[in-house]
């Protein structure tokens, strides 16, 4: 999934077809009949006689519920009528928790297609505010709604650009949006040991490989001890559920298996299973298999680790046969002055060589993803490098970080990435670059170039709790896989293409 500037985790899908949008009374009407619906289900909930005893000490770290701090209300344990009598217990059947916050962000890109002769720089600033509600009227039902309104605000932006691929891109257009990003229901309690989901929930894993967004969903969960798993079924956008803005339907139907056993102390394994078919016939079908594990197995070392291999057919009916890899390690040196810890990756995945054959060996990240991680900082940053940032395709990255920690509350991140292509390709699938490789036969090469980048992140600014502050710059400096044609078309002369950068700074409390 391709993120724009701005939130994170929540992506407004804009439908830039008017043909298909309906009036505003008929969003008013889907808005309201929603709320109707929403308001149903808590109802029965409350006038139920099942028990209705709210659980202390609810683990909030799982899929769905927001993170940090989150302030609650309970009715008290008992009452008097005037001044007589003695107390009288109440059974406490409402339990509500919220939370408000923002992850506003700043984001300019230099040059995405490595030429300095075209005018593409942007800047783009995203104000944003979230807020969440959870509600637990009993013991066996608890409620999510999540919602955010967001600005993108194009401080520099050409309004026409002619990409290198021929294509003409326009400036969209940045309305404000209000978009309920979570509104989920669970079932649980008589159903253990499964917990049963259906809504528009958030859904992450922990190096944002596998996905880093909201879908609408059916889902059913198991919790056993130590052993965990979910299977789910839906759409990243079944329903349009912006009260501002369009919502573009998504025709892909999405079938997630996700297992993981957590019976060894800080080591997690984990195993998963993910089906997408294109209604569209634009991505075909594929599947995708894989196991991974990561964690501390001591104070000082960090790893992840993990495998997948595709299956299915691509959007020709050819079937897919590839794999892909990414493995990786931290290690901490906290006796040091600064706890100085260095970071070496390797990712690699599958390319297809031959495009006329019946098979297709070019590796295929889910369409979820946002590759978003952190080594020993408190930064999440794009993993595989700020400024090109691509999908783990056809394609080869070595990493290599160094970090330290200049003041109790300020990590620093620093990141070299080395690329290459696993086959001749003359683009990178999904990546933030516009730029074309290959486009001189004459001289075709694998070496696509290196990246450098840095990141800062503070927490506790200012001395305020919540206030927290992340910047990201990031370098790309191509090699001879991307030459810019000049001069006349019947007879081009090509030279080395010019350096791309971006920062992003995100203040969020």
């Amino acid at each position: 999934m391709t993120r724009k500037p701005g939130l994170k985790v929540y992506m407004v899908m804009r439908d830039t077809n008017d043909g298909q949008r309906g009036d505003g009374f008929h969003r008013r009407f889907r808005t309201a009949a929603v709320a109707v619906v929403w308001a149903a289900v808590l109802a029965f909930a409350s006038g139920t006689g099942m028990p209705a005893v709210a659980s202390e000490g609810t683990d909030d770290r799982r899929e769905g519920v927001p993170q940090g701090s989150m302030a609650q209300f309970q009715l008290p344990s008992s009452f008097r009528h005037g001044q007589e009598g003695p107390a009288r217990p109440l059974v406490q059947r409402l339990k509500y928790q919220y939370s408000y916050g923002s992850e506003s962000e700043i984001a300019y890109r230099r040059n995405p297609d490595l030429d300095n002769r075209t005018r593409d720089n942007f800047l783009i600033a995203v104000p944003q505010l979230n807020g969440t509600l959870v509600y637990r009227p009993t013991g066996w039902l608890e409620t999510t709604l999540e919602m955010i309104i967001e600005k993108e605000i194009p401080v520099q932006e050409e309004k026409v650009i002619l990409l290198p691929n021929g294509e003409t891109q326009y400036a969209p257009k940045r309305r404000l949006s209000l978009l309920v990003d979570q509104a989920f229901v669970t079932v649980k309690g008589f159903t253990a040991p499964f917990e049963i989901h259906a809504g528009r929930r958030n859904y992450e894993d922990e190096r944002h490989w596998l996905y880093d967004t909201s879908m609408d969903t059916a889902a059913v969960s198991l919790r056993m001890g130590t052993f965990r798993a979910e299977a789910f079924a839906g759409r990243e956008v079944l329903w349009d559920m912006d009260l501002f803005v369009n919502q573009e339907k998504d025709r892909i139907d999405t079938y997630m298996v996700v297992a993981d056993y957590r019976g060894i102390e800080g080591l997690k394994f984990a195993a998963f299973t993910v089906y997408r078919d294109d209604r569209r016939g634009k991505e075909g079908s594929p599947l995708i298999l894989g196991v991974s594990s990561q964690g501390m197995p001591s104070e000082k070392i960090s790893y992840w680790a993990l495998f997948a291999h595709m299956r299915g057919k691509d959007e020709t009916k050819r079937k897919f046969s590839a794999y892909a890899v990414d493995v990786g390690g931290t290690y901490r040196f906290p006796g040091l002055p600064f706890h100085p810890n260095v970071t070496l990756g390797f990712g690699y995945a599958t390319g297809d060589g031959n495009p006329n054959d019946d098979r297709n060996t070019e590796f295929r990240q889910t369409g979820l993803q946002s590759n978003e991680a952190k080594f020993a900082g408190v930064s999440d940053f794009k993993v595989y490098g700020e400024t090109l940032d691509p999908e783990l395709s056809n394609l080869g990255i070595l990493t290599a970080g160094l970090g330290f920690r200049p003041a109790s509350n300020v990590t620093v991140d620093l990141v070299y990435h080395r690329y290459w292509l696993d086959r001749i390709s003359d683009e990178i699938r999904n990546s933030a670059l516009t730029a074309q490789l290959n486009q001189n036969d004459a001289n075709l090469t694998r070496d696509m170039g290196r990246a450098f980048d840095i990141v800062i992140g503070i927490r506790n600014l200012f001395g305020v709790r919540r206030l927290g502050l992340d910047v990201r710059a990031g370098w790309f400096f191509p090699a001879k896989a991307f030459p810019i044609e000049e001069g006349d078309p019947d007879d081009p002369v090509f030279r080395h293409a010019d350096r791309g950068s971006s920062i992003v700074a995100k203040l969020w409390w």
